[in-house]
């Protein structure tokens, strides 16, 4: 929550939604009563086909929505913030340059769009450049969004942050894995695992991508030993759906939260021992995660 760039849980507030009832719910979300459950569903407007079309609008415009209005972005920007304005805080003073280079790019680049159109037609274009660049588009949202959504991960406000804690809160998921063992492979090899080994690249971002499934495999080893599994469930189109479903919203208080769905139930809550590691490192000893 507090270091998050992009897919920062939205919270209870900022949804609008009722304020948490400690007489119907509690804070940890694993008591729930029917009447909370109902009042969050109707506020939530859960329902399969909500699900699906948010689920395709976020696939498709949510990294544009990201770049021009912070949208899922850092809480704490300034308002407005966005990618194309040097002066932006995301942005280092170094990088000022290099912002109006890019922006100008991006310039000339609709300006080719829109004389393409202008030559060829809406039509031409669309079907031949748009489309196979929406395309595209939502893989990469498709990959990041799970590798980083999920109702299994912990959020961490700044009282409980560390980098080991907020580099292991990701997963690693099989690409088209739901799509049968052909497609599975094709998924992982052809983005050279770049969502199979994604754990390892938060882990150290420097490690080049032919040894990251050597380097993943021993990252693996060195995590069981503590207990800790961050296999996800395959990437694709259901998983998205799924997760979409399960991860709603998280409480406006809580230095480690999980999300919540639309009724309110979180799949797993915090349960901190009386001592915790000089460290910093979550570890099954000092720092659990219970069903």
């Amino acid at each position: 929550m507090t270091r998050d760039e992009v897919f920062v849980p939205p919270t209870r507030s900022k949804l609008g939604l009722p304020a948490l009832n400690p007489e119907g719910e509690n804070l940890l979300g694993s008591q729930v009563t029917a009447a909370v459950k109902k009042e969050l569903c109707e506020a939530l407007g859960d329902s399969p086909i909500g699900a699906i079309l948010g689920s395709v609008f976020y696939l498709l415009c949510g990294w544009p929505a990201y770049l021009i209005m912070n949208a899922a972005g850092q809480e704490r920007y300034p308002k407005g913030t966005n990618h194309f304005q040097p002066s932006s805080v995301i942005f280092a003073p170094r990088h000022y340059f290099q912002i109006l280079l890019s922006d100008l790019g991006i310039i000339l680049w609709l300006a080719g769009i829109a004389y393409s159109i202008h030559t060829f037609g809406f039509a031409n274009v669309f079907g031949l450049y748009l489309v196979p660049y929406l395309w595209v588009n939502h893989w990469l949202v498709l990959i990041t969004f799970l590798q980083h959504t999920d109702p299994l991960l912990p959020h961490y406000r700044a009282p409980e942050f560390t980098f080991p804690r907020g580099a292991l809160a990701t997963l690693n998921r099989n690409l088209l894995g739901d799509c049968g063992s052909l497609m599975a492979w094709l998924g992982a090899h052809a983005t050279h695992g770049l969502s199979e080994t994604h754990v390892l690249h938060h882990v150290s971002s420097k490690i080049p991508h032919y040894n990251a499934w050597e380097a993943s495999t021993a990252l693996k080893k060195k995590l069981a030993q503590k207990g800790i599994h961050l296999e996800g469930g395959a990437g694709g189109w259901a998983e998205v759906y799924r997760v979409y479903k399960e991860c709603m919203f998280v409480e406006d208080t809580g230095d480690v939260v999980f999300f919540k769905n639309a009724h309110g139930l979180a799949k797993l809550r915090p349960v901190f021992a009386e001592t915790a590691s000089d460290s910093g490192v979550d570890t099954t000893e000092n720092r659990v995660y219970e069903k």
